[in-house]
C-alpha cells in the first residue's frame, strides 16, 4: 500500500507530460478524465499485470494512460506486453497503444480503503492496437472503492483471433482523478 502512494505521488508529476488539454470538466462534473496504471512497477502497484485465455496462454501487460470519461470519450496511453503460450514460451511482444475509450464504469474513491480522495476504482474499457497488427479490447480493473463483488483486480484482454485473455491472474492497477 505504501508503494501504490508513492506511485501515485511520481505520477501525478507524469500529469504534466500526457496530453490532458481539453479534458477540463465541466460545472456537472460529468467530464472527469483519469490516469490510469498497469502494472508499472518501480515503487508503483504491483506488476506486471498478467491474464489468462481457456487454452493456458497468457498475456502480461504494463503501461500508463489517459482518458476522459465523459461524452468526448478521449483516451490515450500506450506500454508493452508479451503474450506466451500455455508451455511458457513466448509468441508475441512488443507495444500496445490506446485507440479510443468504449467506456468505464465508476467504484468511486479510495476513501473507503483510507486512502486519498484522488484515487479511484473502477473498470475501464480501452480500444487498443497492439505491434503485431492485433486490435483488441483491454479492460483495466481496479478494486478501490466499491466494487461490486466477483471482480478480479487487474486487465483482461480480448483480440477475437488473436486470443482472449479473460481472467485476470495477477497486478495491481489504479486510478487517479484529475
Amino acid at each position: 500500500m505504501r508503494r501504490l502512494i508513492c506511485a501515485t505521488m511520481l505520477v501525478l508529476g507524469l500529469l504534466t507530460a500526457l496530453p490532458l488539454a481539453g479534458l477540463a470538466a465541466d460545472a456537472n462534473n460529468n467530464h472527469d478524465h483519469y490516469l490510469f496504471l498497469i502494472g508499472t512497477g518501480g515503487g508503483g502497484p504491483e506488476g506486471p499485470d498478467v491474464a489468462k485465455a481457456q487454452n493456458g496462454s497468457t498475456v502480461t501487460i504494463v503501461g500508463v494512460g489517459s482518458f476522459n470519461a465523459g461524452p468526448d470519450k478521449a483516451a490515450g496511453g500506450s506500454g508493452t506486453y508479451a503474450v506466451k503460450d500455455a508451455q511458457g514460451s513466448t509468441t508475441s511482444a512488443g507495444t500496445w497503444s490506446v485507440t479510443g475509450v468504449l467506456g468505464f464504469v465508476s467504484y468511486g474513491s479510495a476513501t473507503a480503503q483510507g486512502l486519498p480522495d484522488f484515487l479511484w476504482g473502477g473498470q475501464v474499457k480501452l480500444a487498443v492496437h497492439l505491434s503485431n497488427g492485433a486490435d483488441g479490447v483491454l479492460t483495466v480493473f481496479c478494486l478501490l472503492g466499491s466494487p461490486p463483488a466477483g471482480k478480479d483486480e487487474g486487465i483482461t484482454l480480448v483480440l477475437g483471433q488473436g486470443g482472449n485473455f479473460t481472467k485476470p491472474v495477477s497486478g495491481e492497477t489504479v486510478f487517479i482523478r484529475s
